[in-house]
C-alpha cells in the first residue's frame, strides 16, 4: 500500500501582497515626451482595469528599434524593471499618423512570453485598441478577482477536488479553496488556502510533517485496518463467550426432574429453585454478549471494508 500521510489542515494564511506590473515603453525616439507619457499612462488604466497585479511605474525605454518576435530581446527589456510582469510595448510611427504596435507580456517569474501585434493604430484609438490585445495576453491567475496558486518541484495539486499537472499554476477565483498537495513521497497536505487576488501563491510542505531520514511513516490505513481487526476479534470473543454461558444454563439444568402428572420422584421447588436461578443467570450473561459480540462484529467488518475502499480510491 502506498505511504501517505493525511495532514487535516485549516489554515488561512496571511493575505500576501499581489505581484507587480511594468509597463515598459519603447518608441526609439519618435514620440516626444508628453505623448510617450500619455500612451504609458492610458496603457496603465487599461492594465489596472483589466489586472488584479500591481501596476508600477517602470522608467521608459528608449532603444533604437524595436524587440519585435525577439523573446531574448523582451526579456532583457523586463529584467531591467524587476517586477514578476511586465507589459512591453514597442511603438513605431507610420505615415499618416498611425502606429504599429507590438504588445508583449513577459512573466519574469517563469520565463514566458506572450505577443501580439496591431498594425495601423490611430493615436486616438490607442486604448481602444489596447484592451482586447491587453486582455488576451494577461495569465488567467492575474485576470482581476483572480489568483493561483502552483505547487513546487514534482508535487501535484488537487483543488477543490480536480487533480492538476505538474508545475501548472492553477487559476482560482480570489477567496478560499480546498487545496490538497500531493508529494511524490505519498505524503498529502490537506489544507483550506484562501487565495489572494493578483498573487501566485507557492505552496510548500510543511517541514514538521515530512519524514526525517530513515524515519518511515505508517500506511495511512494501518490504524484503521488494526482496529477493525480489534474490534472484529472481540467481537468474536463475546459470541463465543455466549455460546458457553448458553451451554452452562443448559447443563445447571441437568438432573432438575420437573413435577408433571403423578409422578412423586421429581426435584423439590426448594431443591430446584436455586438451580433454576443459576441458570437464568447464565443465560441472561449469553444474551448480553452475544448482542455485544455481534455489534463488535458488525463494527469490525464496517470498519474494515471502509479501509479497504478508501484505500482502493486513492
Amino acid at each position: 500500500m502506498k505511504r501517505t500521510l493525511l495532514l487535516f489542515l485549516l489554515l488561512s494564511l496571511p493575505a500576501a501582497a499581489a505581484e507587480r506590473l511594468a509597463v515598459r515603453l519603447q518608441h526609439g525616439g519618435a514620440l516626444g515626451a508628453s505623448e510617450s507619457q500619455r500612451v504609458l499612462g492610458l496603457t496603465e488604466d487599461v492594465a489596472r482595469e483589466l489586472t488584479g497585479l500591481e501596476v508600477i511605474q517602470a522608467r521608459e525605454g528608449l532603444l533604437s528599434g524595436r524587440c519585435g518576435a525577439q523573446d531574448a530581446c523582451l526579456r532583457a527589456v523586463a529584467a531591467e524593471v524587476k517586477t514578476e510582469h511586465v507589459l512591453v510595448l514597442g511603438l513605431v510611427p507610420r505615415p499618416r499618423g498611425t502606429l504599429d504596435v507590438d504588445v508583449a507580456w513577459v512573466d519574469t517569474v517563469r520565463g514566458a512570453v506572450e505577443r501580439r501585434t496591431v498594425a495601423g493604430v490611430a493615436p486616438a484609438a490607442l486604448a481602444r485598441e489596447l484592451r482586447p490585445v491587453v486582455a488576451a495576453l494577461v495569465p488567467d491567475f492575474a485576470r482581476k478577482g483572480w489568483g493561483g496558486v502552483v505547487a513546487p518541484g514534482t508535487a501535484r495539486l488537487r483543488v477543490d477536488g480536480r487533480m492538476t499537472g505538474q508545475g501548472e499554476v492553477v487559476a482560482l477565483t480570489a477567496g478560499p479553496h480546498e487545496v490538497d498537495l500531493l508529494l511524490p513521497s505519498g505524503e498529502a497536505s490537506l489544507t483550506r488556502e484562501r487565495i489572494p487576488e493578483g498573487v501566485r501563491l507557492r505552496l510548500e510542505a510543511r517541514p514538521d510533517f515530512l519524514p526525517q531520514a530513515g524515519e518511515s511513516r505508517a500506511p495511512r490505513g494501518k490504524g484503521l485496518r488494526t482496529a477493525s481487526y480489534v474490534t472484529f476479534s472481540l467481537g468474536a470473543l463475546a459470541v463465543a463467550g455466549s455460546l458457553v454461558a448458553g451451554g452452562l444454563s443448559r447443563g445447571a439444568l441437568r438432573g432438575v426432574e420437573p413435577c408433571t402428572g403423578a409422578r412423586r420422584d421429581c426435584t423439590s421447588f426448594t431443591a430446584a429453585s436455586p438451580v433454576y436461578e443459576q441458570a437464568g443467570r447464565y443465560a441472561r450473561t449469553g444474551n448480553v454478549l452475544l448482542g455485544a459480540g455481534a455489534g463488535l462484529s458488525a463494527v469490525g467488518a464496517g470498519l474494515f471494508v471502509f479501509d479497504l475502499l478508501s484505500s482502493q480510491s486513492e
